[in-house]
């Protein structure tokens, strides 16, 4: 009796890990796998896994072109570029940030990845470079990364803001295939308000509708999402619009006041970041000095 009761004590206890495999609910791929172990052994990265832990998101290689992330928010599923297997370093850089853009979606309730996202993504990307403490050749094996490794040299050659700034340039350019040009969130708060003005017409489909066609272009929804929302928005009863415009309104613009902190809160951590490892950032300006910085 005791040795069947140890032994149903070890088949639980088996049982209990194998349901605590964390990599099997995030990817089928070994490579993703190493590297969110890497991410998941700096000290920025941590918290970050944790949480991907406890919300999971899934994460493959795309099948289309780009060396970007391709974030699919409403069905928790990242795209990471094919050419960054080659380094599980870079990868894990790569898998950080839209993992970090991915946790800022359920933290705050943006819904679509919008360009302050990605600048608070590259000085987040940079931090955890500087704790894995990157070589150019580790950028080599990935085909030269060259947008992540861009990003980089400007957090360590110039500073953050500079970084954020070069980070809002690319989220901003034209590129289909990295689903751009990004919002901003200010073009959200004004297109918001014009939700509230069309209260009393029927704009308000208008509206959404466009929206959606708009990520359908970006390659962010497909079409057939778009048209099924906007049939269902109009084959409400008018009193129902009406609650739910109200209601729209006023998520949206609570998910805007709860960004605007958090980017405020981000800001705050990356200053007193840099200042604390200042040792860190003299090593990698020694070692990519040579950075063709891209102004």
């Amino acid at each position: 009796m005791k040795k069947r009761t140890l032994l149903l004590a070890s088949l639980w206890l088996l049982a209990a890990c194998a349901g605590n495999r964390r990599e099997a609910r995030l990817t089928s791929e070994p490579s993703i796998e190493r590297a969110l172990d890497i991410v998941a052994s700096t000290s920025e990265g941590r918290p970050l896994i944790r949480f991907l832990y406890k919300n999971p998101a899934r994460f493959e290689y795309a099948n289309t072109p780009g060396t970007c992330h391709k974030l699919s928010l409403k069905t928790r599923e990242i795209f990471l570029p094919l050419d960054y297997k080659g380094s599980d370093l870079v990868l894990a850089l790569a898998i950080a940030r839209a993992a970090y853009i991915y946790r800022t979606y359920l933290l705050t309730g943006i819904d679509e990845v919008i360009s302050e996202e990605e600048e608070l993504g590259a000085i987040f990307q940079a931090r955890l470079a500087l704790e894995m403490n990157l070589v150019n050749a580790d950028f080599e094996k990935a085909g030269g990364a060259r947008e992540i490794k861009s990003d980089f040299c400007t957090y360590v050659l110039e500073n953050s803001g500079y970084a954020m700034s070069q980070a809002r340039r690319e989220a901003l350019s034209q590129d289909v295939d990295c689903q751009r040009p990004r919002e901003t969130l200010e073009n959200q708060r004004v297109w918001l308000e014009k939700t509230l003005r069309a209260i009393n017409d029927e704009t308000f489909y208008q509206l959404l509708y466009e929206r959606d066609m708009a990520r359908v272009k970006k390659g962010a929804m497909p079409a057939s999402a778009a048209m099924k929302n906007d049939a269902v928005l109009r084959a409400m009863p008018t009193y129902e619009v009406y609650r739910y415009q109200r209601t729209f309104y006023d998520r949206q613009n609570d998910s805007f006041t709860r960004f605007g902190k958090f980017y405020s809160a981000e800001v705050r951590h990356d200053a007193s970041w840099r200042a604390a490892h200042q040792a860190d950032l003299d090593r990698a300006r020694e070692e990519f000095s040579a950075c063709n910085l891209v102004k």
